[in-house]
């Protein structure tokens, strides 16, 4: 086996959409850095260059790199020990590359070769390890910056530059390169190496989301309900409210029929799901807040403010995900024609289509926009409360407004028979993200910014706002056009 085989062997192994992906992200990341060039100072435009190319390092470890794994198990269930061989050792040369290439290029710069090294050896082993480790532990990964940063005051850690970095970097890349190896050999010598589950490695739902060596859209990675009840443990799965379902309540029979995040459920399974979902969230404002008490020596509403910015810039990222995962199981209930659709389209008293289509369409929005409208208000205040000035709400509400407009373009366009190629959803949906982040991170984050880049953000949320209502116009002709809406769009 040749050296160019184990080099090219992650990327072999990586489905196509995350091929392109790679390739748009090392584009983006090529264009930031050239802008940091251009607009920072010589001395430290270096280091934040280093710093956004490992932000993108982060995700070329888990998309790009882990599903080798992938690669190694089928080589030892095949009994081909070479391709294990290969697997291996082409993350191992490709993350070096992925390392040593930027912070050459860096270095001749004018920046801090090896404390660059470190910076993105730490990103791309932390990436790496997300998507080796069992989905139940794998967010957690994302919090390790912030735990860092919280501790530095108790345990003297250094500073990117500061005497003792490399060392600390040199233990941490060690501790992540162990633990990568022990989820790698735990799931090469699993009984059912391809068993998906809470415990299983999330590099496992890429190749779910990579079938016949293509993007499939949204629905293309997610499990069936079926699939999805199987996956789950007992105390995991919902607790549907069926009390007011009926003949006379059509909106509220469809969600519990449809699903999916937004399907009736019983106080305490409602609460149960939110405390899954917001102890992330509740994890990391903890870490803010020891922090901003480090720096002020108590805890007191006012040292929020710093920290505003952050909390809506986040705020505005959780909004539209929330958004794409509804998409996401919606496109997943119009996949198939042999699974809930029949029944749904037999479901007595539903009415006339007319009526029909209406009670679908609220029953599958408004719960969604509900909860954007919510955010949104959460949001505006904390901008207001910061005195962040009109330029952080407006970018508040156009982030929510895009968020909403999300839910309606895709809903319309999946139950009205006209979704968009997968290529075009991925598209679609990076954009939203892109423009999103751009915009909240002119408004809320850099205080500074006017002119020619909040025009470039409000051109790029106009342009974004015509496509989505372009893709909404075009799903609701496709829903008049049909005889009933509950038609597959397989095939």
């Amino acid at each position: 086996m040749n050296a160019a085989t184990v080099l090219l062997s992650p990327w072999r192994a990586s489905p196509a959409w995350t091929r392109w992906g790679s390739v748009i992200l090392g584009a983006g990341l090529l264009l930031v850095t050239l802008l940091l060039a251009i607009f920072m100072r010589p001395d430290s435009w270096a280091m934040a260059a280093g710093s956004v190319v490992g932000f993108g390092e982060f995700f070329l470890g888990m998309f790009l790199l882990a599903p080798a794994l992938l690669l190694a198990v089928d080589g030892r269930q095949l009994r081909v020990p070479g391709l294990q061989r290969a697997a291996l050792a082409g993350v191992a040369w490709l993350g070096l590359g992925l390392i040593m290439v930027p912070a050459a290029l860096l270095r001749l710069a004018g920046g801090h070769g090896t404390v660059i090294a470190g910076l993105l050896a730490l990103a791309l082993c932390g990436g790496l390890l997300m998507g080796l480790l069992p989905r139940m532990l794998s967010a957690f990964v994302g919090l390790l910056p912030m735990t860092f940063n919280a501790l530095r005051p108790h345990v003297d850690l250094p500073a990117p530059g500061q005497p003792g970095f490399l060392t600390l970097v040199a233990a941490a890349v060690a501790s992540m390169l162990l633990l990568c190896a022990l989820c790698w050999w735990r799931q090469l010598r699993a009984a059912d190496p391809y068993r998906q589950g809470w415990m299983q490695p999330m590099v496992l739902q890429f190749r779910r989301a990579g079938r016949a060596g293509s993007w499939h859209g949204f629905a293309g990675g997610l499990p069936d309900s079926a699939q999805q009840i199987r996956q789950q443990p007992d105390w995991m799965r919902p607790m549907i409210d069926l009390g007011p379902s009926g003949p006379e309540r059509p909106r509220y029979s469809l969600r519990v029929a449809i699903g999916g995040m937004f399907v009736p459920m019983t106080f305490a399974g409602r609460a149960r799901q939110l405390a899954v979902a917001v102890l992330p969230s509740v994890l990391v404002i903890g870490l803010v807040l020891l922090q901003a008490g480090q720096r002020h020596g108590g805890f007191s509403w006012a040292m929020l403010t710093p920290w505003a910015g952050m909390f809506a810039w986040f705020g505005g990222f959780i909004g539209l995900l929330i958004v794409l995962l509804a998409v996401m199981q919606l496109g997943q209930r119009w996949q198939k024609d042999n699974a809930e659709l029949p029944l749904l389209a037999l479901l007595p008293g539903l009415g006339a289509p007319a009526r029909l289509r209406r009670d679908l369409l609220a029953a599958s929005l408004l719960p969604g926009a509900g909860v954007q409208l919510l955010l949104l208000a959460a949001l505006a205040a904390l901008a207001w409360y910061a005195h962040m000035g009109w330029p952080a709400v407006l970018a508040v509400l156009l982030a929510q407004a895009i968020g909403i407009g999300v839910l309606v373009a895709f809903t319309l366009a999946i139950i009205g028979g006209r979704p968009l190629p997968g290529w075009g959803t991925g598209t679609l949906s990076v954009a939203c993200f892109v423009v999103t982040a751009c915009g909240l991170s002119f408004a809320l984050l850099d205080r500074s910014a006017h002119g020619i880049l909040l025009l470039v953000a409000a051109s790029a949320w106009a342009v974004l706002a015509l496509v989505l209502a372009w893709l909404g116009w075009r799903g609701w002709r496709g829903l008049q056009d049909r005889p009933h809406p509950f038609l597959s769009n397989a095939g």
